[in-house]
């Protein structure tokens, strides 16, 4: 029997006017190579509940974990 796919979840949190701006996106392996699936994009009034969603999805799928990308944070001074 085929060992199952190692499957990823992001959640990648960019800015927005008001709020938060959340996409996850799943991505694994197939013998041709890594498969992504197209982000799903949801508008949230905070971090928190972004997160919230995005682990909610994470249980759904059965994974243990997101990675998170946080787009918000300014590098410059």
């Amino acid at each position: 029997m085929p060992k199952a796919a190692a499957m990823k979840l992001t959640l990648i949190l960019d800015p927005a006017p008001a709020g938060v701006s959340a996409s996850l996106v799943e991505e694994w392996d197939e013998l041709g190579g890594p498969a992504k699936m197209e982000p799903m994009v949801r508008h949230f009034d905070t971090d928190e509940q972004a997160i919230g969603w995005g682990r909610a999805f994470a249980r759904r799928r059965g994974l243990g974990q997101i990675f998170l990308t946080d787009n918000r944070k300014t590098g410059a001074r």
